[in-house]
């Protein structure tokens, strides 16, 4: 579940950079944001990842 849940994560980060990319978005706090949410995902999908190992 957490592997879904952060690659959700990933996608909004990356559609975030795009929509900044566009110019739909003229903030650097959105930058951050989307840097984050990458970081976040990927440690969700890690975490998510590690969980079904060990099962």
């Amino acid at each position: 579940m957490a592997t879904r849940i952060g690659f959700v994560i990933i996608l909004a980060g990356v559609a975030l950079i795009v929509a900044r990319a566009f110019n739909w978005v003229d903030s650097e706090a959105a930058d951050i944001a989307a840097t984050l949410a990458i970081v976040m995902g990927a440690l969700a999908v890690a975490v998510g990842g590690e969980d079904q190992v060990r099962t």
